[in-house]
């Protein structure tokens, strides 16, 4: 599945977590996190930290995987050939 934003990758999680029939609660026991929580992330995912969302992953064992768009591949760029500027275009 291809996610282009917060609100499109809490719906994927929260209808895994709905697959697997787990609730809020248990997914939140399974990895340390309060039901609300994983109910704020589900509902506000542009407002959560990197570190729940990992922590609902694992929960939900799943992996992310981040892949170039269009299919284009870059270069490895070493950090020594930076300098002091950014080479990336966002």
């Amino acid at each position: 599945m291809k996610i282009t934003d917060p609100k499109s990758l809490s719906n994927y999680l929260r209808d895994e977590r709905r697959r697997r029939r787990l609730s809020q609660a248990k997914v939140g026991d399974l990895v340390g996190l309060r039901q609300g929580t994983v109910s704020n992330f589900e509902s506000m995912p542009e407002k959560m930290q990197l570190d729940t969302l990992f922590r609902l992953l694992s929960a939900l064992e799943l992996d992310l995987t981040v892949t170039p768009r269009n299919g284009v591949t870059h270069q490895t760029i070493e950090t020594s050939d930076l300098g002091n500027t950014w080479a990336e275009e966002w």
